[in-house]
């Protein structure tokens, strides 16, 4: 579920949401339904439903507009995005280091939330100033007042200072540009957000003993959000530290399962599925690399398709991949495989095919550097 379902490719990213996204966008267009009800009480109930469902609709936007807030002022900073998942307060947000100094990682994390309270601060004067209107406009306009209210809580929530929220990032960027150690401002946020987590689950429990049980557990459940981030985060630090010095050359597999771009995917499913070349084949056009398919891929495609469809066309958003360097960082490897939700990255040498870093090859590296390592340390895009 935290992969999300892709939906939409919009300026080269993949826009993913996720299942409690769907959710809120049913809660989102009663919403707006029901607004547009107290607006205008002479309106037929299919009429309100639609106001609701293009209120829904216009939030789904501003979300999607935050993401890629997010992502292209990255790629605008030399941070290439692949896809994003969507969730309501910012992205189920990646807690890597995603920019190469801390001025970049400050104006990624700061887009999303800033686009977000200027979409409130452009819908909620109109949606005042239209709620003197005629009856129908008048109802739209409670649409927008939904939707810009939604945005302004988007926007101020995802700053707090924790991860997995967008002012969690913050932190980290401002941390770690006042003491120039990456390592330092991971911990510093991972500390901040712990705290805070505390203060605002204490705060919830609080509100529930009063009998206010709603907003209370809306409080428990950022608080448990907060502290859950700041606890991956010291797990990300410690797997990060255990794998410093470890190269990609540690988890080459270079018995490579080659197949031509014109093969069926069929025809090479069931060695891929038995692990053959460590579970993972290298799409070859001539000798050029033309990226990875694995057992993941294979799901997401179905065994139907897979009659049909030729390897090459199987790996056609792969265009862009870069093969690694086996001198190269075995985590910066692990950082491709998950921010691209491959199976696993080809490693070449002079134009040469040296063979290919798997999720399993890493893993198992991961295993022997930290036998107390959590399962599954590399996410599978389902």
């Amino acid at each position: 579920m935290n992969a999300g379902i892709p939906i939409a490719k919009i300026a080269g990213v993949e826009i993913r949401v996720s299942l409690t996204l769907a959710l809120l966008l049913a809660v989102v267009t009663l919403l707006g339904a029901e607004q547009a009800g107290i607006t205008d009480p002479t309106l037929n109930t299919a009429i309100q439903w639609i106001i609701g469902g293009v209120t829904a609709l216009i939030f789904l936007v501003s979300v999607i507009g935050h993401e890629l807030a997010h992502a292209l002022t990255g790629r605008r900073r030399g941070v290439p995005t692949g896809s994003v998942v969507v969730g309501f307060i910012g992205s189920l947000a990646p807690l890597t280091v995603q920019a190469g100094k801390p001025r970049d990682e400050l104006a990624i994390a700061l887009a999303g939330p800033l686009l977000s309270l200027g979409v409130a601060a452009v819908l909620l004067p109109a949606a005042f100033m239209l709620d003197t209107a005629m009856p129908l406009v008048a109802a739209f306009a409670g649409g927008a007042l939904v939707v810009g209210g939604l945005n302004l809580v988007m926007g101020v929530v995802s700053l707090l200072p924790g991860l997995p929220l967008d002012g969690g990032r913050v932190v980290r960027a401002l941390a770690w540009a006042r003491t120039g150690d990456i390592d330092k401002a991971g911990r510093v946020t991972a500390s901040v957000g712990r705290l805070l987590g505390w203060a605002v689950g204490g705060a919830g429990v609080m509100f529930a003993l009063a009998d206010r049980p709603s907003e209370g557990l809306l409080l428990i459940a950022l608080g448990w959000l907060l502290a859950g981030g700041s606890r991956t985060l010291e797990r990300r630090l410690a797997l990060e530290a255990s794998l410093r010095g470890a190269t990609v050359q540690d988890a080459l597999v270079t018995d490579v399962l080659r197949v031509p771009a014109g093969l069926t995917a069929d025809t090479f499913a069931a060695r891929i599925a038995a692990g053959e070349g460590g579970g993972v084949a290298v799409v070859m056009q001539g000798d050029t690399v033309l990226g990875t398919i694995g057992s993941g891929k294979l799901a997401r495609t179905g065994a139907k398709r897979l009659q049909t469809i030729r390897a090459g066309e199987l790996v056609a958003d792969q265009a862009d991949l870069v093969p690694l360097d086996a001198a190269g960082s075995l985590w910066a490897a692990i950082e491709i495989l998950n921010a691209r939700g491959l199976d696993g990255v080809p490693v070449t040498a002079d134009g040469q095919l040296l063979g290919v870093v798997t999720r399993a090859s890493a893993s198992e590296i991961i295993r022997q550097r930290w036998p107390d390592a959590p399962p599954s340390r590399l996410r599978r895009r389902r």
